[in-house]
């Protein structure tokens, strides 16, 4: 659960925040929201799949961490063992508010385990400064929460495309555990590249007008990964 608030420099300006990634913090979980201006930085690190969401018969595309739930393989003793973050992890414990006169606002996740007070002692990165202006971490964060609310607008838009073309196909993953147990992580989608190498010229045009094809090729890439994580677990089994 969250309780959000929006945030001001007045009630909340003796918050701090742990800007560090542990399991304690909430990043044990085994993916997050990928989104598709974020493909190129982080098809290096992560797969990216599709999977469908519940109750909608939509598709959104995920930076996958690990292979089984809470299973985060790239948390480490030392933090996050990867130089890319998806914008949808960087951004705890904030949140995109509405007014009542429907413009955007910046909230914050009251009970998200980042949150400290700088009166009980704990350390922790400022919000704001002494005389209440922006602390460089929040400023940092409102300019995230801005281009990640905006790349989240275009997704359905993406999302149309790869469906309207078919492009989208499911993708089984078979695994053998170190113990020789064979196991099949299903319900995942990725894109088929035979067919998006044969669509018509017209529609690849449209695609790469539209910024599109690109990601397309990143998300196909990223698949490279997906030996890599396997062995991230087995590595994770051994220790």
């Amino acid at each position: 659960m969250t309780r959000p608030a929006m945030l001001d420099n007045i009630t909340h300006r003796h918050l701090r925040v742990h800007t560090g990634h542990a399991a304690a913090m909430g990043d044990a979980r085994n993916s997050a929201l990928a989104l598709p201006a974020e493909f190129r930085r982080l098809q290096a690190h992560f797969p990216i799949v599709f999977q469908l969401i519940d109750g909608d018969g939509g598709f959104q595309p995920i930076a996958l961490f690990g292979l089984e739930d809470g299973q985060n393989l790239f948390l480490t003793e030392r933090g996050w063992d990867a130089t890319a973050v998806p914008m949808a992890v960087q951004r705890d414990p904030f949140l995109i508010g509405r007014a009542p006169d429907d413009t955007l606002q910046l909230h914050i996740d009251l009970d998200s385990p980042r949150i400290v007070r700088a009166d009980e002692g704990e350390v922790g990165t400022a919000l704001f400064m002494p005389h209440g202006g922006f602390s460089d971490y929040l400023d940092h964060m409102v300019k995230l929460m801005e281009s990640l609310h905006a790349h989240a607008q275009q997704l359905p838009y993406f999302i149309e495309a790869l469906t309207q073309h078919q492009l989208l196909e499911p993708l089984v993953l078979d695994l053998e555990t170190p113990g020789g147990e064979h196991s099949r992580l299903t319900g995942l989608f990725t894109i088929n590249e035979e067919r998006l190498t044969t669509l018509p010229g017209a529609a690849l045009e449209a695609l790469s007008q539209a910024g599109y094809l690109l990601p397309c090729y990143m998300q196909i890439a990223s698949l490279a990964q997906l030996p890599v994580l396997a062995e991230r677990a087995v590595r994770a089994v051994r220790r």
